[in-house]
Parts: C-alpha cells; sequence; structure tokens
C-alpha cells in the first residue's frame, strides 16, 4: 500500500510540474503579447545648417544743420530763396546717398530780420536741436548778436549770405576762429559798383544812396576809397533811414548835384520805391543797384516798365559761368516755379556743397575737424568756385576762376548781361533822357 501511494504522488507531481510549466509560459506570452510595440530607434543623420534670420541695421542718424534765415519781415524774400537754393542741393545731396553715408536734415528757423530772435534761435538749434552745425543769418547785425554765444559754443559756423562773419572774425580771429562765410565781403561788394563806374559807363563822378545800416554804409565807404585811387569824384554819399518810403529829398539833391552816375546800396525792399522814383523824376544819368532786389526777377513785376534801364550787380546769372550754372538756373525755375536771381539762390545750393565736400574732408563731425575742413575745402560751384580767403574769413572774390562779378541792364523785362566781356549779351544801353 505504502508503495502505491508512493506512485501516485510522482504521477502527481509530474502533472502538476507540467501544469505549472504550462501556466507559466502562458502567463510570459501574454505578458509579451500585451506589452506597447516599441518606438523604432531613428538613424542616425547629419543636422541640416540652420540660416540665421538676417538683422536690418539701424541706420545712422542724420547730419543736423540749424539754418536761421529771414524767412517773414523785410528781407524775408531774400531768405526765402537762400532757403530755396539750399534745400534744391539738400534734395541732391541725400538722393546721392548723404554726408558720410548719413542723411542730412535741414531744422530751420526764422529770425525775421530781429537779432533778439536771432540769438533765441541760436540757442534752440544748438541746446534744443542739438544740431552738428550752423549756418545762415543775413543781416550783420544778426551776426554780431549771435557771436558772443556761439563763439563760447565753439560750434563751426557758416553763412551763405552775410559778410558778419568777416566782421567780427577780423575784430578778433582767435575769438571767432569757428565763423565763416561764403558770401562776398563790404569791399567785394563795394567792386561791383567800381566796376560799373570804370568799365561799364566810365563815370568820373558819382553819388551813393545807401541806408542806416551796416553792410550799407561800409560799401558806400569802400566804393569811396576805390573811386577815389580810380580819380573818380564821390560828391555825395546820402544815408537815408532803413525802409524809407520816400527818397523824392535825395533825388532832387542828386539832380541838384549832377554826378554822371549813382550807386544804390539799398536793400530792405525799400529800393523799389527808390528807382520808381528816380524813373518817374527822369534821373538824367546812369544808376545802378548792387545785389538785392535789383538783381531778382520779381523788380519787372514790381515796377513795370519803371524797371528799363536800371542796372545791377550780382555774383551769377543764367549764363555758363561754371559746368553748373545754367544747369542749377534751370533747375530752380523748374522746382519752385520762379527764377532764381544771381545771390541768393545760388548762395543757398553752393553753401550745402561746400559743407558737404567740408565734413568729407574731415571724416567726421568732430568740431575741430570741421573747422580746420572750413579752412582747406575748396569746391567748384555755381558762381565760381569757393574757398575761404584765410585773412578775411569770407569766400574768395575777385580772382580768376573764383567768384566774379555780374553786371546787368533791365530792359523790357528782362535782364541782359553787360559785364563780363566774355558773357556780355548786350551793351549798356541809355535813356532816352540821360545825357
Amino acid at each position: 500500500m505504502i508503495s502505491e501511494k508512493k506512485a501516485i504522488t510522482k504521477l502527481q507531481a509530474a502533472v502538476i510540474a507540467v501544469v505549472v510549466i504550462v501556466v507559466v509560459a502562458a502567463a510570459v506570452a501574454y505578458y509579451y503579447m500585451t506589452l506597447p510595440a516599441p518606438t523604432p530607434t531613428p538613424a542616425p543623420t547629419t543636422p541640416t545648417p540652420t540660416t540665421p534670420t538676417p538683422t536690418t541695421p539701424t541706420p545712422a542718424p542724420p547730419i543736423k544743420i540749424g539754418l536761421i534765415l529771414p524767412l517773414t519781415g523785410a528781407s524775408a524774400r531774400l531768405g526765402q530763396e537762400v532757403l530755396h537754393g539750399a534745400l534744391l542741393a539738400l534734395e541732391e545731396i541725400n538722393e546721392a546717398g548723404g554726408i558720410l553715408g548719413r542723411k542730412v536734415e535741414l531744422i530751420i528757423e526764422d529770425d525775421e530780420g530781429n537779432p533778439d530772435k536771432c540769438l533765441s534761435a541760436a540757442k534752440k538749434l544748438i541746446e534744443v536741436d542739438k544740431v552738428d552745425l550752423l549756418a545762415g543769418v543775413l543781416h550783420s547785425g544778426n551776426v554780431v548778436a549771435i557771436s558772443e554765444y556761439v563763439a563760447s559754443v565753439g560750434i563751426p559756423y557758416i553763412s551763405p549770405i552775410s559778410s558778419g562773419p568777416t566782421l567780427v572774425y577780423t575784430q578778433d580771429p582767435k575769438k571767432f576762429r569757428n565763423f565763416f562765410t561764403i558770401h562776398p565781403y563790404y569791399d567785394d561788394c563795394a567792386k561791383l559798383g567800381l566796376t560799373f563806374l570804370t568799365e561799364v559807363v566810365k563815370a568820373k563822378s558819382y553819388v551813393y544812396i545807401g541806408e542806416a545800416l551796416t553792410w550799407s554804409i561800409r560799401v558806400g565807404d569802400f566804393l569811396k576809397v576805390f573811386a577815389a585811387d580810380r580819380k573818380i569824384s564821390c560828391l555825395d554819399t546820402i544815408i537815408m533811414p532803413v525802409a524809407a518810403k520816400d527818397f523824392t529829398e535825395a533825388i532832387l539833391k542828386v539832380k541838384e548835384l549832377k554826378p554822371e552816375a549813382v550807386v544804390l546800396g539799398v536793400f530792405t525792399g525799400a529800393e523799389i520805391t527808390l528807382v520808381r522814383q528816380i524813373y518817374e523824376h527822369k534821373l538824367p544819368m546812369p544808376y545802378f543797384g548792387i545785389m538785392a532786389t535789383y538783381s531778382m526777377w520779381d523788380v519787372a513785376e514790381l515796377l513795370g516798365k519803371a524797371s528799363n534801364y536800371l542796372s545791377f550787380g550780382t555774383w551769377s546769372w543764367n549764363v555758363s559761368i561754371t559746368e553748373k550754372t545754367v544747369p542749377f538756373f534751370n533747375k530752380f525755375y523748374k522746382k519752385y516755379g520762379y527764377r532764381a536771381c544771381g545771390l541768393e539762390g545760388p548762395a543757398g545750393y553752393d553753401l550745402m556743397y561746400f559743407i558737404k565736400a567740408a565734413v568729407e574732408r574731415a571724416g567726421s563731425l568732430e568740431w575741430e575737424a570741421v573747422i580746420k575742413a572750413y579752412e582747406e575745402t575748396e569746391i567748384m560751384g555755381v558762381r565760381g568756385k569757393t574757398k575761404i580767403d584765410p585773412v578775411k574769413r569770407n569766400a574768395i572774390f575777385w580772382a580768376p576762376g573764383y567768384i566774379n562779378g555780374v553786371i546787368a541792364q533791365w530792359k523790357g523785362g528782362w535782364p541782359y548781361v553787360l559785364w563780363p566781356p566774355e558773357l556780355a549779351e548786350k551793351s549798356f544801353e541809355k535813356a532816352p533822357w540821360m545825357a
């Protein structure tokens, strides 16, 4: 019995072992069947290089030039034309890439011809607007008004249309070493009158009519000295109040003195009244106006037939003085709808190109470098070569190839060039009542 039980037990054990093995195998199989499918490992790849996103460089700030001009008041017509000439040049300069690769911005202030407002304008431009360079101003008295302040700041300052910078510089070259102008000095302007007397009408005597302003008085003084050297007599210098309304007394004085010519140095707009009254009184001698409205196209519209026989002196005209002269005048007329005269528009235009050449010569806007560049720069402008005279701090005038005078005469609403001979369009014509 005992052995039989043992045999059964062995059989049961074998069965149990088989059952266990089957269960375990089934469990293992079930486990693996229920596992999530493994994520395949991607084959290694060469990383694709990425192109960096281009960044737009921040443009350099514009070069700021402060420009002070009389845009209202008695001298507004002069200031407006200077501004238009400057804006024409500015447009061309910016279209060509600016200066030192930077655009140029003009910040414009109107001083109304008033010294106090001129000083306020200079302070605003320098202290508030933070301009890089300073330019402008018409009246010599206004240049004097800003002179101490601008000299103390040290900013390079250049005028297109005032003798004032030369006036203060020659008084104290060290103090006002940052002052420049491309305008003629009083003696250069006086030589326009002298040239008319000697080359055009060959007069041996004259009377000068001016007004109580620095420019007018100083021009008359220089003309008197130059004329005396040429044996030409100044019979009288008549100084009228600024912007006088009536010149009858002065004209009657001229008739009494009987000079061979009359030179006019009135320029505040009163010259229109003066010329009209000269015409009405039929002065029996040639009369000549130095710059100002005498040389502006407005004069024919304002005076009508009274503009006939008026002669004037200026610094350029729409004739072939340089390769830039005729293109400038034609482009100016096309853009602004009126004809530039021979002084203000060309001066504003040449000013901007002079500044451009000087700053590029300096290579920076560092003030000392620009001052030195102003002293050394030379450009070919509308009026001739522009270069600073080291003695007077203004542009060089009356030298071959540089800026020389142009003398013309109105007739039938059109000005004809009389001098220099190589540019002359006709000869001087006397009025029927002139001796």
